[in-house]
């Protein structure tokens, strides 16, 4: 939905803090999901 919001010109940016109380792990889920590379630091890879 974010994504979409800033390419249809709709915003120039999104701030998520909400999903991010609600889920600190999102950056790490979403990227998954995306098929993209753990955010996370290589450290903590191997928790998630």
């Amino acid at each position: 939905m974010a994504d979409e919001i800033i390419r249809s010109g709709k915003a120039d940016v999104v701030l998520l803090a909400r999903e991010l109380m609600r889920n600190p792990n999102w950056p790490v889920l979403a990227a998954k999901e995306l098929g993209q590379p753990s955010p996370a630091p290589l450290q903590y890879v191997r928790a998630f």
